[in-house]
C-alpha cells in the first residue's frame, strides 16, 4: 500500500503506508504539484508550470510528459487503466495513458470564451462533471475512446 504526495518544490514522493517511510522522490515539475491521480501502474501528475508527468509506479522513472495550455494543469481524472481525461481552456481532452497519444478532445460551449475547467470529477459511469466558469457541465465519455486490440 503506497500513497503519492506532491510538494511545493516539484518533487513526488511515494510512501509505505504501513511504515510511514518513503519509498521514492523524484523532482518532474518546475514549482507546485498540483494534482496526483494513480492507475494500478502508473502515477500522473500535475503541476503549476502545465506539464503532466506520467511515471511508472513500480520504478518511479517517469514515462513521458504532456504539455498543456497556460492554466490547464490542474484538473485531471483517470477514466480507466488506459485513459486519462484533463481540463482544458474551455474543453476537455481525453488521451490514451499507453502512449500519450491525443484521442479526443470536447468542447464545452460553442461561444469559444477559453474559460477554464478548475476541476473535474470522473463519475463510476463514465461520465465526467466539470467545474467550467460559472456552471457545472457533464460529458459523458464517447465509447469511441474503447480501443480493441
Amino acid at each position: 500500500m503506497v500513497l503519492a504526495s506532491g510538494g511545493q518544490d516539484g518533487a513526488i514522493c511515494l510512501w509505505d503506508v504501513l511504515t510511514g517511510s518513503r519509498v521514492s522522490h523524484v523532482y518532474g515539475h518546475r514549482g507546485d504539484v498540483t494534482s496526483l491521480v494513480c492507475t494500478a501502474s502508473c502515477i500522473i501528475s500535475s503541476g503549476l508550470d502545465d506539464v503532466i508527468c506520467i511515471w511508472d509506479r513500480s520504478t518511479g522513472i517517469k514515462l513521458y510528459s504532456i504539455q498543456q495550455e497556460v492554466g490547464c494543469g490542474a484538473s485531471l481524472g483517470v477514466i480507466s487503466e488506459s485513459l486519462l481525461v484533463t481540463g482544458g481552456q474551455g474543453c476537455v481532452s481525453f488521451w490514451d495513458l499507453n502512449f500519450g497519444d491525443l484521442l479526443q478532445t470536447v468542447y464545452l460551449s460553442q461561444s469559444g470564451d477559453g474559460q477554464g475547467v478548475r476541476q473535474l470529477l470522473v463519475l463510476d459511469n463514465a461520465a465526467i462533471v466539470c467545474d467550467f466558469g460559472s456552471e457545472l457541465s457533464l460529458v459523458y465519455v464517447p465509447s469511441v475512446l474503447e480501443k480493441l486490440d
